[in-house]
Protein backbone atom coordinates (compact mmCIF):
# COMPACT_ATOMS: atom_id res chain seq x y z
CA UNK A 1 0.00 0.00 0.00
CA UNK A 2 1.37 3.55 -0.90
CA UNK A 3 0.14 5.30 1.95
CA UNK A 4 -0.92 9.19 0.86
CA UNK A 5 -2.77 10.27 3.52
CA UNK A 6 -2.21 10.55 7.22
CA UNK A 7 -5.88 10.33 9.01
CA UNK A 8 -5.58 12.77 12.19
CA UNK A 9 -7.34 10.39 14.84
CA UNK A 10 -4.72 7.58 13.71
CA UNK A 11 -3.92 5.32 10.50
CA UNK A 12 -2.87 5.86 6.86
CA UNK A 13 -4.53 5.42 3.51
CA UNK A 14 -3.98 5.22 -0.05
CA UNK A 15 -6.05 7.21 -2.56
CA UNK A 16 -7.10 4.26 -5.09
CA UNK A 17 -9.59 6.52 -7.28
CA UNK A 18 -11.50 9.81 -7.63
CA UNK A 19 -13.88 11.41 -9.66
CA UNK A 20 -14.89 14.76 -8.70
CA UNK A 21 -15.84 14.84 -5.01
CA UNK A 22 -16.05 10.94 -4.85
CA UNK A 23 -13.02 9.17 -3.55
CA UNK A 24 -12.09 5.98 -2.96
CA UNK A 25 -9.31 5.10 -0.60
CA UNK A 26 -7.88 1.62 0.89
CA UNK A 27 -7.41 2.69 4.70
CA UNK A 28 -5.88 0.85 7.77
CA UNK A 29 -8.67 2.54 9.63
CA UNK A 30 -11.99 2.16 9.94
CA UNK A 31 -14.97 4.60 9.91
CA UNK A 32 -18.38 4.53 10.00
CA UNK A 33 -20.92 5.74 7.70
CA UNK A 34 -21.95 9.27 8.14
CA UNK A 35 -18.40 9.90 9.71
CA UNK A 36 -16.41 13.00 8.69
CA UNK A 37 -12.58 11.97 9.14
CA UNK A 38 -10.26 14.32 8.81
CA UNK A 39 -6.53 13.93 7.32
CA UNK A 40 -3.58 15.37 5.95
CA UNK A 41 -1.71 14.60 2.85
CA UNK A 42 2.03 13.12 3.40
CA UNK A 43 3.10 14.99 0.24
CA UNK A 44 2.40 18.19 1.25
CA UNK A 45 0.63 18.57 4.36
CA UNK A 46 -2.57 19.40 2.93
CA UNK A 47 -5.74 19.15 4.98
CA UNK A 48 -8.32 16.48 3.70
CA UNK A 49 -11.80 16.09 4.86
CA UNK A 50 -13.80 13.49 4.24
CA UNK A 51 -17.93 12.27 5.22
CA UNK A 52 -18.08 8.63 4.72
CA UNK A 53 -20.55 7.18 2.72
CA UNK A 54 -19.00 3.34 2.63
CA UNK A 55 -16.27 1.24 4.99
CA UNK A 56 -15.76 -2.46 4.29
CA UNK A 57 -13.04 -4.78 5.40
CA UNK A 58 -10.92 -5.47 2.16
CA UNK A 59 -7.50 -7.28 3.58
CA UNK A 60 -6.37 -9.90 4.69
CA UNK A 61 -9.23 -12.49 4.99
CA UNK A 62 -8.76 -15.96 5.81
CA UNK A 63 -8.92 -18.36 8.27
CA UNK A 64 -7.08 -16.63 10.82
CA UNK A 65 -8.56 -13.50 12.24
CA UNK A 66 -6.16 -10.57 11.35
CA UNK A 67 -5.21 -8.47 14.13
CA UNK A 68 -6.49 -4.53 13.69
CA UNK A 69 -3.00 -3.60 12.73
CA UNK A 70 -2.97 -6.09 9.74
CA UNK A 71 -6.91 -4.77 8.65
CA UNK A 72 -7.44 -3.11 5.05
CA UNK A 73 -10.82 -1.06 4.77
CA UNK A 74 -11.99 0.35 1.90
CA UNK A 75 -13.38 3.85 2.27
CA UNK A 76 -15.68 5.31 0.19
CA UNK A 77 -17.43 8.79 0.32
CA UNK A 78 -16.95 12.57 -0.67
CA UNK A 79 -14.17 15.10 -0.05
CA UNK A 80 -15.76 18.02 1.90
CA UNK A 81 -14.62 21.84 1.19
CA UNK A 82 -11.99 20.44 -1.18
CA UNK A 83 -10.97 23.22 -3.68
CA UNK A 84 -9.82 22.67 -7.50
CA UNK A 85 -6.29 22.60 -6.34
CA UNK A 86 -6.87 19.73 -3.72
CA UNK A 87 -8.77 18.14 -5.97
CA UNK A 88 -5.78 18.28 -8.32
CA UNK A 89 -3.48 17.83 -6.36
CA UNK A 90 -4.99 14.02 -5.28
CA UNK A 91 -5.51 13.39 -9.08
CA UNK A 92 -1.77 14.36 -9.69
CA UNK A 93 -1.07 11.61 -7.27
CA UNK A 94 -3.46 8.87 -8.74
CA UNK A 95 -1.56 9.75 -12.38
CA UNK A 96 1.99 9.49 -11.13
CA UNK A 97 1.53 5.82 -9.89
CA UNK A 98 0.29 4.62 -12.86
CA UNK A 99 2.56 3.47 -15.57
CA UNK A 100 2.60 4.80 -18.86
Amino acid sequence: MTVHLTWSRGGEAELVEIDGDRVRLRSTASSAPGARVEGSLRSTGTAIRLKVARCRLRGPQGPDDPTPAERIYELEGRLIDATREVRAELARLLDVERPS
